[in-house]
């Protein structure tokens, strides 16, 4: 599960565009253009610095669990 459909499964987004405006900071297209590639490490990092501030610590932590485990064609 991406972290994408774990924001879905809580209710706290309901697209994707919703998402990578909302949550990500970016354009609204911005999961479509990155494609299969998923959300880049500068973009997770600033989701998990948003999820701490929020107090969103189990979030937080899956984030940051993906950040560590990117696959290098999403690193750019």
């Amino acid at each position: 599960m991406d972290i994408y459909h774990h924001f879905l499964a809580r209710g706290l987004t309901d697209s994707h565009r919703h998402f990578s405006s909302a949550w990500l900071g970016r354009a609204e297209n911005y999961l479509c253009l990155r494609g299969t590639r998923g959300p880049s490490a500068d973009a997770l990092v600033q989701l998990f610095q948003t999820l701490v501030m929020e107090g969103r610590l189990m979030l937080a932590a899956r984030v940051a669990w993906a950040v560590l485990w990117l696959p290098a064609e999403a690193r750019r």
